[in-house]
């Protein structure tokens, strides 16, 4: 089996921050212009007043909350998906499956979106040893029970089990 390594993983990543970046900025922008709109217009001066009230800072803690909701929910019904992968992921032609190289239950996917944070706490040890194992699994993936594989080798693998099988 091809298990994808360091790199492509990271470049995955790289391509889903992108997306979520994006996604994210567009609806700051809207929630500037609305919050403009509600206020009579927007200067630096109120903004800096308005960042300074517990309500702001609850908004801000809510609006994090949510942003980090928002992320969780693209990873796990991605990876749970048809499709096995984020975009990023998908783009580099590598997607996530379990022991049996099946598509993971939305639980298994959210156990592995989780289990990053893990990673983060011990100073991205978790993410690094993705270079250093024997299947290339990360910390989370070891956790999970998942591997991130090309989708192509598995696909022809599938074939060659499917003609052997068939008698062909």
């Amino acid at each position: 089996m091809l298990y994808a390594g360091f790199w492509k993983r990271v470049l995955s990543h790289i391509i889903d921050s992108l997306i979520l970046w994006f996604v994210f900025s567009i609806i700051g922008l809207i929630l500037i212009v609305i919050h403009a709109v509600g206020d009579g217009g927007l200067s630096t001066a109120t903004v800096i007043k308005a960042a300074e009230t517990p309500i702001s800072t609850a908004r801000i803690v809510v609006q994090d909350l949510l942003y980090l909701g928002v992320i969780w929910l693209y990873y796990a019904i991605m990876e749970s998906s048809k499709c096995k992968a984020t975009v990023g992921k998908l783009a580099l032609g590598i997607i996530v499956v379990d022991e049996f190289n099946q598509k993971l239950s939305f639980g298994r996917a959210s156990a592995r979106y989780w289990s990053k944070l893990l990673s983060v706490i011990i100073l991205f040890i978790g993410f690094i040893m993705t270079a250093f194992t024997a299947k290339k699994q990360a910390l989370h993936d070891l956790i999970a029970g998942t591997y991130v594989i090309d989708k192509r080798e598995l696909n022809y693998i599938l074939r060659e089990q499917a003609r052997q099988g068939t008698g062909m």
